[in-house]
């Protein structure tokens, strides 16, 4: 017997060593996940359900989580697994969901938007769900008539902080998908995103006081409440600031690893609302997160790298998705259990709640309409169409059924005010998702909300126009192909929708009619006011220029932070289409005044703080020098396109004007960094220079290993050195000192190459002019003796009709160099301006002595003979600067003929200097003949020299304007070869039908 009780003392050890794993737990925890994976797989098939039907996917999925909860008891080991997430604490909902929910809402969001409501969004969000959850507590107390048995004052407005947290995900994703301007989506969605954190700030604050009243834990002084409320409502946000702020330099040092930088964004999630929530700070956790979310959409985002940002992006929605599934499906199985073992609802409640849902609705305007004089006076204003849309788009989901579940679960509230607080909730979720949800388009449609104007038809109407001509091209391209003999191609017209186009087209042409009365036999901007045109060009114009800047970013052409500010300054412009574009006040009301900098240079002598204030000086002039120039680039860009606009050309020269003068404005503030900070812009376009080199690498080499020619080794290997030479370069500190002409001098880009002895001979040449501004330089005509390279200042050349603008280290002027003796433009100092004067004929010499010097003297004079000679240019006059350098460089060859010589222009040339004629006579037309300063279009033929010839031999054809940008603007010519194609299309499928 002893050893049998010894046995059986030795079975207890074992059964209760630290070890051992109960198998029925095991089965339990299995069944447990198995059911929160057929929970994902419900969600994707009702997102199938939502593209097909556009029933909203939120209240679905709270549907079908209340089903399980009610059948559960019939779903054998799923009911039981359903039965054990249905106890699940709610507090572990908002520690592990809610946080991921509310960062990716804010990191996601249109910061420019955002930051213009930012006024709007905290009044409503912040003392207007205050307010929300007093009229809410009233309704409850004077309108329902809940005594004090059912729920006190205190407790009535504790339930109406639950029901003040809106979720308008499914109202958002309708508004988008209708057109809705972004501005107002943004008001929704923000004061949703807030009103959560602020819900609960406030759900925390009457819940105390209820519970001082009943006598439960400490007393409630004055002082506490505002303590309270300061930490919650302030400390919390920023905490969240602080840490965005670190998870961002340590998110900028991470180069090409994708999972590294998406871990950080996890992490500092957590940690901020597990800091604010339960460390030392006890303050809001969700009001921290939602500000970590807003910190990282305005200046965190811009830090992570280009090629890195599209997989961080994807992991959050990924995210997003899974947690907003698995939320809405776990409270819905909550409450369905709630509702299986519910004892203290009774019959009178359901009616009342059904009477609260409109009394919801009211308490919503009434907050709205209090807080209106303001809401009219900040960011955009707000029609009445969008107001009544507002208060019906604010449903109810995740949060305030998460919160109506902790104060169900919470032992010191009475056992009848906790099941209400979950009743009223869920009931008010499934109404307005289910009601208001379903119904908000047909209410949109009601009140006109979205304006379709007659110019945003046409253009569609054009762009399905072009696309069923494209169709067309490529069905007859196909059937030529021996692979497709067999296709039945009115069947595959069939499937990929020609007729379906073409008869959306026929219904656009009905409405167009229809809103501006007579025929319209093909595209045209006729019948449009003014302003409506005027309107759509701004908005092209815009348009096209954020483009730009997005391609610049990619090329490596500008930092991060450059492309934030000038694509939400082409936001705030296209927010004012109907006004003169005024884009360049919007960019230079975000630098720093020059004053303000000079505080900078002065600290930057003293011991300690020298070191930042000079990386601060040369990080901050870099960013404006970037934003400028860039912007300058670009803008300058878009004027190239002024010939192709299919608008008025009236209209198209007005607006045009409008941004050359924007385009003026940057350049003179250009001029002024020049001449205020040389030394530092010096540094700046070095370092410039650099990234540019570097991103060019990494391009060339993500490109090689595409097409196989760079193993994954040698390519790893390569990208790692170019990512830490970016990492360095970012950290490398610049020496500011201007360099004595001979060193300047010996890296200017036409010395290169030059001879020690030479370039010597040169300087022994040169002095020092000043000039005061507006005084000039040179003249047009008058002798001219010297070349100038600008050390300090700006100058104005006049060409012609233009007028170039030349800064730090430009060369006055390289025509003057190539032309007879006399100046061929007019300079003037734009400013108080220091050149380097360089004798004519020792550079002239030069040029005798070295053929690669007299090259690139010859190529750099082609900007200034294409202007001065307009006329004969061709398409090199319709070539953007940069674009146009580029060509000159890499796709010509600088050639010398002597007479009677035979010359070749496959793809094209220029003639500098000499005369050329056509070998064969043209009918009627005589042989051609192309002199001095004359483009020369491509002939398959030979040209036979007749003076001396200098001329540019082209390589390859001229791109003027990149298709990418052609197409958005779309050739008037082209636009009637399209419409008249069109026409052939639309009548054969008539026919085919008749």
């Amino acid at each position: 017997m002893g050893e049998e009780d010894t046995h059986s003392e030795g079975e207890n050890i074992i059964h209760q060593d630290s070890l051992f794993r109960d198998e029925e737990k095991m089965e339990e925890s299995a069944n447990v996940a198995y059911l929160l994976t057929l929970g994902i797989l419900l969600g994707l098939t009702l997102r199938e359900v939502n593209k097909k039907t556009k029933f909203p996917y939120s209240p679905m999925v709270l549907s079908c989580g209340l089903l399980i909860g009610l059948l559960q008891s019939s779903l054998g080991y799923l009911g039981e697994s359903a039965s054990i997430l249905s106890h699940m604490h709610p507090h572990l909902i908002v520690y592990v969901f809610i946080p991921v929910l509310l960062f990716e809402s804010a990191f996601n969001c249109d910061w420019y938007v955002f930051k213009y409501q930012m006024v709007n969004i905290l009044l409503l969000a912040g003392p207007g769900v205050g307010w929300g959850a007093i009229l809410l507590g009233i309704v409850f107390k004077l309108f329902l008539f809940y005594s004090d048995e059912d729920m006190n004052w205190y407790q009535a407005f504790t339930l109406g902080s639950v029901l003040s947290a809106t979720d308008p995900v499914a109202v958002v994703a309708l508004l988008k998908e209708l057109g809705a301007s972004a501005a107002f989506n943004h008001l929704i969605e923000g004061e949703a995103l807030l009103n959560d954190g602020v819900a609960m700030v406030f759900f925390i604050f009457f819940n105390k006081l209820s519970k001082a009243a009943a006598g439960i834990g400490g007393g409630v002084t004055f002082g506490g409440v505002l303590l309270n409320f300061f930490r919650n409502s302030i400390v919390g946000p920023v905490l969240g600031v602080i840490v965005g702020f670190f998870g961002a330099l340590w998110a900028r040092r991470i180069v090409g690893d994708d999972v590294e930088v998406g871990w950080l964004t996890f992490v500092f999630t957590y940690l901020t609302f597990y800091w604010a929530e339960f460390c030392f700070f006890k303050t809001s956790g969700l009001l921290a997160v939602v500000s970590l979310g807003l910190f990282w959409s305005a200046f965190g985002k811009t830090r992570i790298r280009s090629e890195s940002e599209h997989a961080v992006h994807t992991v959050w929605s990924f995210v997003q998705y899974s947690c907003d599934t698995t939320v809405f499906l776990l409270v819905g199985m909550i409450v369905g259990t709630e509702v299986i073992e519910e004892r203290y609802i009774y019959t009178s409640d359901y009616f009342r709640m059904i009477l609260f849902y409109f009394f919801m609705i009211i308490c919503r305007y009434l907050m709205v309409i209090s807080f209106w004089p303001l809401l009219k006076k900040y960011g955009y204003p707000m029609s009445q169409p969008e107001l009544i849309v507002f208060v019906y788009g604010g449903l109810r989901g995740a949060l305030g059924l998460t919160l109506s579940l902790m104060v169900g679960c919470d032992p010191d509230l009475p056992p009848r005010f906790r099941h209400l607080s979950v009743f009223f909730t869920a009931g008010m979720a499934a109404l307005t998702n289910l009601v208001n949800g379903t119904t908000c388009k047909a209410l949109v449609n009601y009140l006109n909300m979205i304006e379709n104007p007659v110019i945003k038809k046409k253009v569609y109407k054009r762009y399905l126009t072009d696309m069923i001509v494209n169709q067309e091209d490529t069905i007859k391209e196909l059937e030529g192909d021996e692979h497709y003999a067999m296709a039945d191609w009115n069947q595959v017209k069939a499937l990929v929708g020609s007729q379906e186009y073409l008869q959306e087209v026929v219904q656009l042409e009905n409405e167009i009619k229809q809103i501006q009365g007579g025929n319209m036999s093909r595209i045209s901007y006729e019948g449009l006011t003014d302003s409506e045109t005027f309107g759509e060009v701004r908005y092209r114009i815009l348009r096209i220029l954020k483009g730009l800047y997005y391609s610049k970013f990619e090329h490596g052409q500008c930092d991060e932070d450059s492309v934030r500010l000038l694509v939400e300054s082409s936001d705030v412009a296209l927010d004012h289409t109907g006004s003169i574009l005024n884009i360049w006040e919007q960019l230079f009301q975000s630098f720093t005044s020059f004053s303000s900098i000079k505080y900078f240079f002065k600290a930057k002598e003293w011991t300690f703080l020298g070191g930042y204030a000079q990386q601060y000086i040369t990080k901050h002039l870099g960013f404006v020098y970037d934003v400028t120039t860039t912007f300058i680039s670009c803008a300058s860009e878009v004027l190239t396109l002024q010939q192709h606009m299919p608008m008025n050309k009236g209209a198209v020269k007005l607006i045009m004007d409008e941004l050359r003068n924007e385009i003026t404005k940057a350049e003179i503030y250009l001029g002024s960094l020049n001449d205020t900070f040389p030394e530092v812009i010096r540094a700046i376009q070095t370092k410039r220079a650099s990234h540019t080199v570097l991103m060019h690498q990494k391009h060339h080499l993500e490109e090689n290993q595409k097409n196989g020619l760079v193993d994954d080794k040698e390519f790893n290997s390569l990208k790692a050195n170019i990512d830490a030479r970016l990492v360095q370069l970012e950290n490398h500190s610049f020496d500011w000192q201007i360099p004595t002409f001979h060193a300047f001098a010996m890296e200017f880009p036409i010395f290169t190459g030059v001879p020690k002895e030479e370039l010597d001979t040169i300087v022994k040449s040169t002095y020092e002019k000043r000039y005061q501004q507006d005084e000039i330089i040179y003249e047009k005509g008058m002798t001219c003796q010297n070349i100038y390279i600008v050390q300090k200042g700006t100058v104005d050349d006049e060409v012609g009709t233009h007028i170039l603008k030349k800064g730090l280290g430009s060369l006055l002027s390289y025509a003057n160099l190539i032309g007879d003796g006399k100046c061929m433009t007019t300079a003037r100092a734009a400013s108080e301006t220091v050149l380097h004067s360089l004798n004519l004929n020792v550079l002239r010499q030069l040029m005798q002595k070295s053929e690669l010097f007299e090259q690139k003297i010859y190529i750099n004079s082609i900007e200034y003979l294409i202007k001065l000679f307009e006329s004969q240019a061709g398409p090199l006059g319709q070539m953007e600067a940069k674009r146009l350098g580029q060509f000159l460089r890499s796709k010509t060859q600088f050639k010398k003929f002597d007479v009677n010589s035979n010359v070749e222009f496959m793809f094209g040339g220029y003639i500098i200097k000499g005369e050329i004629q056509s070998c064969i006579q043209d009918d009627g037309d005589g042989f051609e003949i192309y002199r001095d300063y004359c483009y020369v279009p491509p002939r398959e033929n030979d040209f036979i020299v007749n003076k001396s010839l200098i001329c540019l031999v082209f390589d390859d054809a001229i791109d003027i304007i990149k298709q990418d940008r052609l197409e958005q603007f779309n050739l008037e010519n082209h636009e009637e070869i399209v419409q008249e194609r069109f026409s052939k299309i639309d009548i054969q499928h008539q026919q085919q039908e008749f």
